[in-house]
């Protein structure tokens, strides 16, 4: 969080302090919706569209029933993100429920030798166990000779994915895609995706297998969770596989998910998303960036108590590594950069670099110059891989699918962020050739704003009165935040620092005690710079951008993201 040097917009006294339904008038008014759409993004009704309508959902449960009726062995071949994992487990859950789990084969490829997508070594591993029906998930709708091989030795596809396709679609037995047929909503995550697949397969045969009618309802945890991690916009059924995905979340049967949140101090009945989002996820993604996967797999679909402990201590070691780790290559990459005329997309890497860890590398970065970045590294098979995070005018896929033939090696990825791999003799020459193609293919400004998440909103100026349990209750009823909601902002002018105090393992967090002609409260912010901790010295009056949130200790905190 870095402190702004222009001025308070504002001289005059501070404002009156809104009841809580005149707060709620006005943040309702800035999602510019009419009265009825207001009391369905409120209360949203739990309706979604028919399976059916995707393209090929009628033959990928057709084909499912075939291979349980026949016992087959089933393979899942998913992503080792927090999108492809859940929906991997969201599959493992529906055949524990039917009875099959000692024919079902799951495969999650490692994030550092094989990257991301199907690969030849997972399907020959899956081929190796007799996998005669492979579902992949978050993944496969790039992998068109994967797909073909696969197919090729008797195993048939079935793709569920959710990223850009390319404009030739493999050659699977079926294709689950939200942009392939008629299904109304086109931006699900991945295990959204998943989670259709079991809908459709249930609604059909559920009453054979004794699932009760509505079951599916408790897999809505990990396929809200993976909505909110994955950064789709959470408008149309997102915002109802978020909204109930949280209600589902706060009463979560998975052991592994409680033993983390008890061991991270979050109660369940009180979970945001951004519990979520900046303790649950990083600890999952950590897995796949420093080790393997398959413990963030593990912890998720666990029933052993002890073994959940287990993990979660192993997972939170694991998150620390990953952050010392990339604190090492991004202050490496700003030396790199001080001495760099950047473009509009810049490209930066190092053989040393894990190309685990650069996805979270690139999006510091983009924060930090507001460029594109493209990041590589040397992966475990001698190739180079990176991962990309996109201004909000860029669209990474787009931009990747009409780069010249050999500029890449492979890639996938939506507007905002991919992944690529890039021949080492090609590496020096596609910065050049991504700002070549940049001009067309960019988003236009005025429909970026409402996909890429970005604080395009009005910041509500408020006096320090407002910081109250009523207001907080208002600003929580339009949760959960996310890109295409997000968390309203609120500006507090001309508060006064009474007194400061670092706070953290390495004392680089700031608490703050401020007041102004209506009130005290406390403010805080993360991993806090010199400039702030200037700016905020006890005395000064400044004006804070910040949200609203429950203190540890009960009551009411701002959390800063600027100090002007």
């Amino acid at each position: 969080m870095q402190a702004s040097s222009y001025p308070s917009t504002s001289s005059g006294p501070s404002p009156l302090a809104p009841a809580p339904a005149v707060l709620k008038e006005m943040l309702l008014a800035q999602l510019h919706l009419s009265p009825e759409e207001q009391q369905a993004f409120l209360e949203p009704v739990y309706t979604l569209a028919d399976p059916m309508l995707f393209r090929d959902m009628a033959k990928a449960v057709t084909r499912l029933q075939q291979a349980v009726v026949n016992k087959e062995h089933i393979g899942i071949y998913a992503d080792y993100d927090c999108d492809g994992i859940p929906a991997a487990v969201i599959l493992v859950d529906v055949f524990k429920a039917l009875g099959i789990m000692e024919r079902i084969h799951v495969y999650i490829p490692d994030r550092h030798d094989e990257g991301y997508g199907l690969s030849t070594h997972g399907i020959d591993e899956l081929h190796a166990l007799g996998v005669t029906l492979m579902i992949t998930v978050d993944l496969g709708i790039t992998g068109l000779a994967e797909v073909a091989d696969a197919q090729s030795r008797g195993i048939d596809v079935i793709v569920t994915d959710h990223h850009a396709p390319l404009a030739l679609l493999p050659a699977a037995f079926a294709i689950v895609h939200p942009t392939v047929g008629d299904y109304p909503e086109k931006n699900l995550c991945g295990a959204a995706v998943a989670f259709m697949l079991v809908r459709g397969f249930l609604a059909q045969y559920g009453t054979e297998y004794n699932v009760p009618a509505g079951w599916e309802k408790w897999l809505l945890d990990l396929a809200g969770f993976a909505t909110l991690a994955d950064m789709v916009p959470l408008t149309g059924e997102n915002r109802i596989l978020s909204w109930y995905g949280m209600m589902v979340m706060r009463k979560t049967r998975r052991i592994g998910l409680q033993a983390l949140f008890a061991a991270n101090s979050i109660d369940m009945a009180r979970l945001t998303e951004s519990d979520l989002t900046f303790t649950v996820a990083p600890r999952l993604n950590a897995a796949s960036r420093m080790a393997t996967p398959l413990l963030a797999f593990e912890l998720l679909a666990t029933d052993d108590r002890a073994r959940a402990m287990e993990l979660v201590r192993e997972l939170t070691a694991i998150n620390d590594e990953r952050k010392l780790l990339v604190a090492r290559i991004v202050k490496d990459a700003h030396a790199r950069l001080a001495a760099r005329e950047l473009p509009a997309i810049v490209v930066i890497g190092d053989l040393s670099w894990r190309p685990a860890v650069l996805g979270l590398v690139a999006g510091k970065l983009q924060e930090t110059y507001g460029r594109s970045f493209f990041v590589w590294g040397e992966g475990g098979d001698g190739m180079l891989k990176g991962s990309c995070r996109m201004i909000s005018t860029h669209h990474a896929a787009s931009l990747m699918q009409n780069l010249p033939e050999g500029a890449l090696l492979h890639f996938g990825g939506h507007a905002a962020a991919g992944g690529f791999g890039v021949a080492k003799d090609k590496v020096h020459f596609l910065e050049e050739a991504l700002n070549a193609a940049l001009d067309s293919h960019t988003i236009d400004p005025a429909s970026a704003e409402a996909t890429a998440g970005e604080d395009g909103h009005l910041h509500i100026m408020l006096p320090l009165a407002c910081v109250t349990t009523r207001h907080l209750a208002v600003i929580r009823s339009l949760a959960p935040f996310g890109v295409g909601n997000p968390e309203p902002l609120f500006l507090f002018e001309d508060v006064t620092i009474e007194s400061t105090k670092k706070f953290g393992k390495a004392k680089e967090h700031l608490e703050c005690i401020i007041h102004d002609a209506t009130g005290t409260a406390t403010a805080f912010t993360f991993f806090v710079d010199d400039a702030c901790v200037t700016r905020c010295a006890p005395g000064a009056v400044v004006s804070i951008v910040g949200t609203l949130e429950a203190g540890w200790r009960g009551g009411v905190r701002i959390r800063i993201k600027e100090v002007r």
